[in-house]
């Protein structure tokens, strides 16, 4: 009996040739697994799409006279949801199958030297007619166009070929091998290095396309029957066999039978949910099994060369163009050739796999009746003939082709040319070419993927979405993947076709049961349309698989925020177990919009360089520790967000800085951060001045306030007329606030409405209907229509207050008004008049006692001032300033220099409208520093924001004067003056 290890007994120099063809082999058959394993993925990837939402909270709220006002900050929310990339070549598997192709040409053409002088001409002809079909002349060679490429490269290897097989017969097979080999080598590098077109190798690929795919038809027929062969052996090898008919036939039976269901399953016939023979698969068993059944085949070809080792050379060199053009048409997704390799994988062995049951039975039937060893004489047949078989398999391919339509196999290997035609002219980066010859495949094949894929992403990359739905239902006709199933799902969710995408992606599913990138984006597709119980399944689904973990959390939680649903968002995180900056972008929003601490550890000035979704974990950390965080922090957050490198995410960070920036009393930089946005933006100035006028009525300057919810107005945000109305009635601007009132009133919102009566009401009332009218009405008189100087006025409407609460409001903010306009002896006789009222507010307590430091802090009153404080006076953040005056009096008093000056210098610039600070910093820096202009200067700039303050222009005045700029005085002054008349 033969050994089945047949390379054993060749030539050491055979062996070393055959183990390096035998490896090429099996690198070839990885080639065709690993592509097959990676499918579409070679070419396309996912792509993160990403949905964000702006989830508006508030920053703080304030009180204005009888008005709350709720500042708005805005976190961000973000869905994330996968599309297909467009297909990007896979140039990797084009250079491998060329570099395959030419190696095993290599050894085939060093094969046909070693034959007898018919057979070399015949061989010598096919491959004259393989390096025809290359086609070299597209390389432009040295510049040369025509056939003069192919001309030279033919007459260089016939010539060598001829020598060999008709005159240096004697030459060994290994001289022969490394002589095309370095010939191969050199043409190589002059195709390399003096090609005329950009990637020739690639040129090589779409060139060979067609060689390639006749020559794995012939080593596909060649082995189509070897697993019947081995089923021989199997049954009837030893003298210990038996029943090897029994066995034989039940075997075959099964095979067979699996090939018909596996047929008919790939042809739509049935769709049964059973596991299928693999068509690759069987091609590669087939294979393996031929280099054992090809030997035993000897005699039929033995006139033409022997098996050992030269026949084995051959089939390898076969095998490895097959599987090596199968890898690339795999690793390339060509669907359109697939197909016809898969086909005529699956019609070869049930053609040949039947026919070859005939040739068994007809010639050898009594021998496995008798348990005879078959095998040792397969091909050594007494009846009906080898070639017969084949010419009867040959037939019943034919059959096989013809009942399919064959022009559909033509048609569809022209379309798998063409689309490897688009794919290098896409490399090439010439897109009008490669859109050309897609459709050119799209046209040669119906419902191919690839090239219906390619125009589908680009149509929609267009926005041409009829033409995108068109193109991806081709794609998804016959052999649909993940990717053209969702982009063709995302089309409906671009178009807001909410229940057309959930649709498509439910039927996805059906083809993909287990994708979580299809499963993802139905759960967000639910969150469209507010089921929330659907979304919830499939995004739980959906993090159930690796690829869609991190989407599906993000969604969840940018859900949960989006529908205000009651969860602990550090709780959530946890239970994630995710440190991932999309999900914790999203828990601090979902912790913000809750009012809830979040302490879950994360990092959000780790990133310099920012993306999408670590410029929203900085915002929406910046967002949610508003009133903590440290300057420290604010200040490396702003560094980050001015770099040119984030530009794309400044302006967003910037507005939670400038309001955390407001939070740490740096007012200042807040306005100046906010103006500068309003200034650079176009469309959303509307915005920023509307927060900028809020800042401005909670800083007590209404007419800053005005001038900024004008623009507000002018962009029609939010509540901007309400709240240009109540300014322009704050600021004592009575004909304006009058015309807006009834603005408001011609409005059809029954808030503006309200808000108009209100202010017409108290804007046109005479004193005596006040009188007599609710407290609230009478305190909106006092607020809007008497002056600092109406004291009488004021003295006649006090008494009438039945609310303490009110009364003790309105004497308290007479007597700031007198203390800012400098009557701070009228502003005590005021305050004394709120001893003895038993108010109940606890914030107007606390308003009153902070007042009355600033009284004793104005008359120099240290002493006292300290005692107050040590009586249990508490500062919170928004009164931190205060704080730091009182702190810097006392201290340089106590004759404290440093803490003094560092103190006052906060005061200088922090908070222009806190004016007895920027007072208190310019009266010390006048007397404590070397520049004389240093107090002037801290003047002028609170001034130039603050302009409406009569403490600061009067302080102004002052030292313009001292300075000798009298003109910028008397400016000042005249400003001054009208100030007081409208006050």
């Amino acid at each position: 009996m033969q050994s089945p290890w047949f390379w054993k007994k060749w030539h050491k120099e055979y062996q070393l040739i055959g183990y390096t063809a035998a490896f090429l082999f099996f690198c070839s058959v990885f080639f065709l697994w690993f592509s097959y394993f990676k499918g579409a993925d070679a070419v396309i990837h996912w792509q993160k799409f990403h949905d964000q939402k702006t989830i508006e909270t508030v920053s703080h709220t304030f009180q204005v006279g009888t008005f709350e006002f709720a500042i708005p900050i805005e976190s961000y929310i973000t869905f994330e949801y996968f599309n297909g990339s467009n297909l990007a070549p896979n140039t990797f598997a084009f250079h491998a199958f060329v570099l395959m192709l030419a190696l095993a040409s290599v050894v085939l053409l060093a094969v046909i030297t070693t034959f007898e002088r018919f057979w070399y001409f015949v061989g010598a002809g096919l491959f004259i007619l393989f390096i025809a079909s290359l086609r070299l002349e597209v390389l432009h060679l040295f510049g040369l166009i025509g056939q003069w490429t192919t001309i030279g490269t033919l007459i260089v290897y016939v010539l060598v070929s001829f020598y060999f097989n008709a005159f240096f017969t004697s030459a060994s097979f290994t001289i022969r091998l490394i002589t095309f080999l370095l010939i191969t080598l050199t043409f190589g590098l002059l195709i390399y290095f003096f090609s005329g077109v950009a990637f020739p190798f690639f040129h090589l690929a779409v060139t060979g396309y067609v060689p390639a795919m006749i020559l794995s038809a012939i080593f596909i027929i060649m082995v189509a029957h070897e697993i019947l062969a081995s089923f021989i052996y199997l049954t009837s090898q030893g003298s210990t066999s038996v029943k090897s008919l029994r066995h034989f036939s039940i075997i075959s039976m099964i095979y067979m039978t699996n090939l018909i269901m596996a047929y008919m399953h790939e042809a739509g016939f049935i769709h049964w949910k059973f596991l299928y023979i693999n068509f690759y698969l069987l091609l590669t068993v087939s294979a393996v099994l031929s280099l054992w059944g090809y030997r035993h085949r000897e005699p039929l070809y033995q006139n033409i060369t022997q098996f050992n080792p030269f026949g084995a050379y051959f089939l390898i060199s076969l095998g490895i163009i097959t599987f090596s053009t199968i890898g690339m048409l795999l690793g390339t997704a060509n669907d359109p050739a697939l197909k016809v390799i898969r086909d005529f994988i699956i019609f070869s062995h049930i053609s040949f796999g039947v026919i070859f049951l005939v040739y068994i039975l007809s010639n050898f039937v009594n021998m496995l009746n008798d348990d005879l060893n078959v095998f040792k004489v397969l091909y050594n047949p007494n009846r009906m003939p080898y070639n017969t078989y084949r010419f009867a398999g040959f037939i019943a391919l034919l059959g096989f082709v013809l009942y399919s339509n064959w022009h559909e196999y033509v048609y569809h290997s022209a379309s798998g040319f063409y689309n490897n035609l688009g794919d290098l002219y896409q490399v090439i980066d010439k897109r009008g070419l490669a859109e050309a010859y897609y459709q050119q495949g799209r046209e040669y094949g119906f419902e191919n993927h690839h090239s219906n894929y390619v125009i589908g992403h680009r149509e929609g990359t267009k926005n041409n979405l009829e033409q995108a739905h068109r193109h991806y239902k081709l794609a998804n006709g016959k052999r649909p993947t993940e990717f053209s199933v969702v982009n063709e799902g995302n089309l409906y969710l671009f178009e807001d076709r909410f229940f057309n995408a959930i649709f498509s992606f439910r039927a996805a599913l059906t083809t993909f049961p287990d994708s979580g990138p299809i499963k993802n984006n139905l759960g967000y597709a639910y969150t469209k349309i507010h089921l929330f119980d659907s979304a919830m399944v499939m995004l739980e689904q959906a993090r159930n698989q690796p690829v869609s973990k991190e989407s599906a959390e993000i969604n969840f939680l940018a859900y949960i925020g989006q529908e205000y649903v009651p969860v602990k968002a550090d709780s959530i995180v946890k239970l994630f177990n995710s440190s991932s900056t999309g999900v914790m972008s999203n828990a601090l929003a979902v912790a913000t919009l809750q009012k809830q601490s979040f302490t879950s550890a994360t990092q959000p000035l780790a990133d310099k360089k920012l993306d999408l979704f670590s410029a929203t974990l900085l915002n929406n950390f910046i967002v949610n520790k508003l009133k903590t965080s440290d300057e420290t922090f604010i200040n490396q957050a702003l560094s980050i967000a001015s770099d040119s490198i984030n530009a794309d995410f400044s302006e967003a960070i910037k507005v939670s800085l400038a309001h955390a920036f407001y939070h740490q009393q740096n007012v200042n930089k807040a306005f100046q951060i906010l103006v500068e946005l309003a200034y650079l933006s176009q469309s959303r100035q509307g915005k920023y001045n509307y927060i900028l006028g809020l800042w401005a009525l909670e800083q007590g300057n209404a007419d800053l306030a005005v001038q900024c919810f004008d623009y507000a107005v002018e962009y029609s945000y939010k509540e901007a007329r309400i709240y240009s109305a109540i300014a322009l009635a704050e600021a004592h601007q009575q004909h304006e606030a009058l015309i807006a009132a009834d603005t408001l009133l011609q409005s059809k919102d029954s808030t503006e409405k309200e808000i108009g009566q209100q202010l017409k009401r108290t804007l046109t009332a005479q004193l005596s209907e006040v009188l007599n009218q609710p407290d609230a009405e009478k305190y909106r008189y006092f607020r809007y229509r008497i002056g600092t100087r109406d004291s009488i006025i004021f003295n006649r409407l006090l008494p009438t207050f039945a609310d303490a609460n009110l009364k003790a409001q309105a004497l308290l903010e007479m007597a700031q008004r007198q203390f800012d306009f400098g009557n701070t002896a009228t502003a005590i006789r005021y305050f004394t008049q709120l001893d003895g009222l038993r108010f109940t507010n606890p914030i107007l307590n606390e308003r009153i006692q902070h007042f009355e430091l600033d009284l004793l802090a104005s008359r120099g009153q240290l002493r006292l001032l300290s005692s107050k404080i040590n009586e249990g006076i508490t500062f919170d953040q928004s009164l931190s300033l205060e704080k730091m005056l009182y702190t810097a009096m006392l201290s340089e008093v106590s004759a404290d220099t440093v803490t003094a000056k560092k103190n006052y210098h906060i005061l200088s610039t922090a908070n222009p409208f806190y004016e007895e600070g920027v007072i208190a910093a310019a009266r010390y820096f006048k007397s404590h520093s070397s520049d004389p202009t240093k107090a002037y200067t801290i003047l002028t700039e609170a001034v130039h924001v603050n302009m409406n303050s009569i403490r600061l222009l009067n302080a102004y005045v002052a030292e313009a004067v001292r300075m000798g700029f009298d003109e910028y005085a008397a400016d000042a002054a005249i400003q001054l003056e009208k100030l007081k008349e409208r006050r």
